[in-house]
């Protein structure tokens, strides 16, 4: 069974539909953490990573609100986005941490354990399928976008 995943553009989180200043705050985190590219996907869980295993998500912001916004706006057509429906495997992967380690058990008895290696080709397969849709024009944000808040000076990065 598919899995289903959104992935906007990360200024989509500064649509005033999205709840602010959190929006605002996770974009911050999303294009200040050191070794982000143009065109990256980065899912919640790796967000979850990099602030201390979600121990500090309440200085950031209420994730699940904001996802549950951002949802809403690409289904109303308030943004540009790409729904994936992902394999249970990917979707293990995705959905876990960077340095977690999945097992994949199959009906015929077999297990297969994959980790940071299989999740970095599998987002790297991801951003593949952004780019092809890129190339039929812009991925828009949306409109009437806000300006990210200047506070905290330095988002509270703690990669566990």
């Amino acid at each position: 069974m598919p899995f289903d995943a959104t992935v906007v553009h990360c200024r989509t989180l500064l649509h005033p539909l999205v709840p602010q200043p959190d929006g605002g705050r996770i974009y911050r985190c999303l294009t200040e953490f050191p070794g982000r590219r143009p065109g990256m996907i980065v899912p919640v869980s790796t967000l979850t990573y990099e602030l201390a295993g979600g121990a500090l998500w309440p200085m950031v912001g209420d994730w699940e609100e904001v996802v549950d916004a951002l949802v809403f706006l690409a289904r109303e057509g308030g943004c540009d986005a790409l729904r994936l429906g992902l394999p249970q495997a990917t979707a293990a992967m995705v959905a876990n941490g960077p340095n977690t380690r999945v097992r994949h058990y199959h009906a015929n008895g077999t297990v297969r354990q994959t980790g940071p290696a299989e999740r970095e080709h599998e987002l790297s397969q991801l951003e593949a399928r952004v780019r092809a849709m890129l190339m039929q024009g812009p991925f828009w944000p949306g409109g009437r976008l806000t300006t990210p808040p200047s506070e905290p000076a330095v988002m509270p990065y703690q990669p566990v």
